[in-house]
């Protein structure tokens, strides 16, 4: 009977490491270009960059449209050193002069050319990836704009399935034949919440079971603050007008 309960405990014990084991989470963060100057002004981005890499990411993913070149640099340079983590500039607006700035910085991996970008291409694939010379050439798309053709292009591509539930990303992107291809990762939306995090979190690990990279949009999103502040700014409003017509 001793044996039996001893044998209960262990196992019990080990569930329970099990199921605290640290969940996976996504291999990259975009970082748009305000949050990242707001870091560096504030001396926050090595501390936020090591926050990234603890949530399980590889990649910083930086918004580099207009940033001179000497920031987008020094924050790369900041994400190598202090978070092991490679970076990409990402161009939200790509147009041409857009573009070769972000091919003559130093530091990164490679250029992520947003959806935009093939709603109304600038230039040409095969001419972006002469300017680009020896950087990688990522690609972003939504749902509508994606084809294996277009894929096989980009060295790297993503897929924007955003505001889904955990199992609708997964069925969405297994529907759309792009699990187990680590070359097209799905990129899922987070609005800065604590029950966003929980879902990127389960979208991660669904993914990772089926060998799929993930990415997120975006590092620390003030959507849910800033949803609150334009809720307040309502109210109070309102409450203006109904004292204006009192009087």
């Amino acid at each position: 009977m001793m044996k039996l309960v001893k044998t209960c405990n262990l196992l019990t014990g080990l569930i329970i490491m099990l199921t605290t084991l640290p969940v996976k989470s996504a291999e990259g963060f975009w970082l748009d270009q305000y949050n990242a100057l707001y870091y560096l002004i504030t001396l926050q981005l090595d501390s936020e960059l090591i926050q990234m890499k603890a949530r399980g990411s590889k990649l910083l993913i930086l918004q580099s449209d207009s940033l001179p070149s000497i920031v987008s640099n020094f924050i790369a340079w900041r994400a190598k050193d202090v978070a092991r983590l490679e970076s990409i500039a990402w161009i939200q607006k790509p147009n041409k002069h857009n573009l070769v700035h972000a091919s003559q910085l130093t530091g990164f991996l490679g250029v992520q050319i947003d959806d935009h970008y093939f709603s109304n291409p600038p230039i040409s694939l095969f001419e972006l990836q002469k300017i680009l010379k020896q950087k990688q050439l990522w690609c972003s798309f939504q749902p509508y704009q994606f084809s294996f053709d277009l894929a096989t292009k980009c060295d790297q591509a993503d897929i924007q399935i955003y505001r889904k539930s955990c199992l609708e990303t997964l069925d969405m992107a297994w529907h759309m034949g792009i699990t187990g291809n680590r070359k097209i990762a799905v990129a899922t939306y987070e609005d800065g919440s604590r029950m966003g995090e929980h879902l990127s979190n389960c979208i991660s690990n669904k993914l990772n079971h089926v060998e799929t990279r993930h990415f997120i949009f975006k590092w620390k999103n003030q959507e849910v603050w800033t949803k609150k502040v334009w809720h307040l700014l309502a109210k109070l409003r309102q409450r203006m007008q109904i004292s204006y017509k009192n009087t």
